[in-house]
């Protein structure tokens, strides 16, 4: 008998550069999963910061021209400002960018906060991991202060590359006095846009432990859009006053930095909500049990939709919740808007010039209806909102794979082939709910002026076949590369295609570049003018990827 008398080799603890890329803490853990994020969004907004700077002032570099833009802004009528913003000082560099373009970024900061805080703890819980990291030495506050501080370190990081841009942006292309963005400017604008993204991903954060992620996600985001859109068109409709003022869009109306205006109390109010909400999301994980959460009410479904009539039926019971929430929240969303058209119109009338441009932009078209109001208001934000909407429903159906869950049903005699399309037959019957659902809403805005109804109820159609389309994309990529790719790609196909679309005049971009922009094949369906090439592309799309889908899903390994 002989003993092994071999050394035992010591077990030494990481470094702190190792520590800080990830291993050995949730701290850096964090910052690594958050990497390829971080600089996506610094890179994208401090890009865009850039390139919008240099055509603004190459396109209007005389004072008379930045006249023009002021008494251009100045005839819009103030139900058609919107979600421009408020124009201030808009005939200086700074002014334009915060008017036309500074008001949209903060939607693609706090979706990607919400994202990741209603999922940096919820996600871990729901796959099991979580319950290893508990088990250990540290306690679930520590655990949650990591996670969570990890995540505001990253987002620091891309305002800090942001406001670099910003003020590297005013100083290079400045033409004109007073196009200079000073470095307060740019700094009040980097703190806004990052407390605006961390206050509403602080609500997610807050609401993850009782409802779960997709709940919390939904919520936040609910809430997110509607202050937004509540704030937009507040001094046009003063009975949304009261309601934006709930919303931490409301309480930062009148900080304009880059246009010059600053309410630093206001942001004082959105820092002090936002580590309440924070502290309540750690104290809720440590005290409640780990993964004990509460549904949100919803009415119940259908014996049909319950999920015991084959696989379709229970993708179908397991999206319906989401489509119901998005649907309900665009069709909330288009009742405002098609019940304000009678101001529009009485303040169109108002403003002979404007009118006038309107007219030579549109012509041979009624803007002084719902649907033409509509048109001009509606459909653009409504195509972001459905296809964020798509991407939500794609990401649920990718779920039963990326939580492992597909193994289950795969050993039954369920097909990948089968599951694939059923799966797509779901997302799409989501898809159609919603958009019943936001026609309903146009139709009672319409109801509530007179006038022409069912042009601009048809024309709703168009967010559900824009929504298909983007869907099949997202059900392409999740069958060929992985399902947790799919939502995340219809997700950045939306903002890359809203941008290309809002910003491709303003850049002069060549033609052939913009017309890659899906949503600007949609014609003008509001007022009855369909796009017959759009819409044979959305169902090619729409079809064509479910059945990419499938067959991908055919050829590759589960959870590859």
């Amino acid at each position: 008998m002989t003993a092994d008398a071999r050394p035992v080799t010591a077990v030494t603890a990481p470094s702190t550069l190792s520590r800080i890329y990830g291993l050995g803490s949730v701290f850096g853990k964090t910052l690594r999963d958050s990497r390829r994020a971080t600089i996506a969004i610094a890179g994208v907004i401090g890009l865009l910061l850039i390139v919008v700077s240099r055509a603004i002032t190459s396109e209007f570099a005389t004072p008379e021209s930045r006249q023009q833009i002021g008494d251009l802004v100045e005839a819009v009528p103030p139900i058609m400002q919107g979600l421009a913003g408020k124009p201030v000082n808009v005939e200086s560099l700074g002014g334009y960018i915060q008017y036309k373009y500074g008001g949209f970024f903060p939607l693609m900061t706090a979706l990607w906060s919400i994202l990741a805080l209603s999922g940096t703890l919820a996600a871990e819980v729901h796959r099991g991991s979580m319950e290893i990291v508990a088990a250990s030495a540290m306690t679930r506050r520590q655990i949650a202060l990591q996670k969570l501080v990890g995540h505001v370190l990253v987002m620091t990081l891309a305002m800090a590359v942001i406001f670099v841009a910003a003020a590297v942006a005013g100083s290079a292309f400045a033409q004109l006095p007073g196009d200079t963005i000073s470095v307060g400017a740019s700094l009040g604008y980097a703190v806004w846009l990052g407390l605006m993204a961390l206050v509403a991903g602080s609500l997610a954060f807050a609401l993850a432990p009782f409802v779960g992620r997709g709940s919390a996600a939904g919520i936040a985001g609910a809430v997110m859009f509607a202050g937004f859109i509540l704030n937009g068109y507040q001094t046009a409709i003063p009975e949304l006053a009261p309601f934006a003022n709930l919303t931490w869009f409301g309480w930062t109306t009148d900080h304009l930095p880059l246009a010059g205006q600053f309410d630093w109390a206001s942001l004082g109010l959105v820092a002090v909500v936002t580590v309440a909400l924070f502290v309540g999301g750690i104290e809720a994980f440590a005290r409640r049990d780990l993964g004990q959460t509460s549904a949100v009410p919803t009415p119940g479904l259908p014996r049909a939709l319950v999920g015991l009539r084959g696989p379709a039926s229970r993708a179908t019971g397991e999206l319906l919740p989401t489509a119901l929430a998005w649907g309900l929240g665009l069709g909330i969303f288009g009742l405002v808007m098609g019940s304000s058209s009678a101001s529009f119109v009485e303040q169109l009338g108002e403003s002979t010039e404007f009118s006038e441009l309107i007219g030579s932009i549109f012509p041979g078209i009624d803007l002084a209806t719902a649907g033409g109001f509509l048109q001009l208001v509606f459909v653009e934000f409504g195509l972001i909102l459905a296809g964020l909407a798509a991407a939500t429903l794609v990401g649920a159906w990718a779920a039963n794979e990326t939580s492992g869950r597909i193994e289950m049903l795969l050993a039954t005699p369920l097909a990948r082939v089968r599951w694939a399309l059923a799966g797509g037959v779901a997302v799409f019957a989501g898809i159609v709910v919603l958009t019943a659902l936001t026609a309903v809403g146009i139709a009672l805005g319409a109801i509530s002026v007179g006038g022409d109804i069912a042009t601009p109820v048809a024309g709703t159609l168009v967010l559900g076949i824009y929504a298909l389309a983007l869907a099949g994309v997202g059900l392409a990529v999740g069958g060929v590369f992985g399902a947790r790719f799919a939502g995340p790609t219809v997700a950045l196909l939306t903002i890359l295609t809203w941008l290309l679309d809002f910003l491709g005049p303003n850049l002069d971009l060549p033609d052939v570049v913009q017309q890659l922009a899906l949503s600007s094949h949609m014609g003008l369906p509001m007022v009855g003018v369909w796009d017959a090439v759009g819409m044979a592309a959305c169902a090619v799309l729409a079809v064509g990827g479910a059945a990419v889908g499938a067959w991908g899903m055919r050829r590759r390994d589960i959870g590859g």
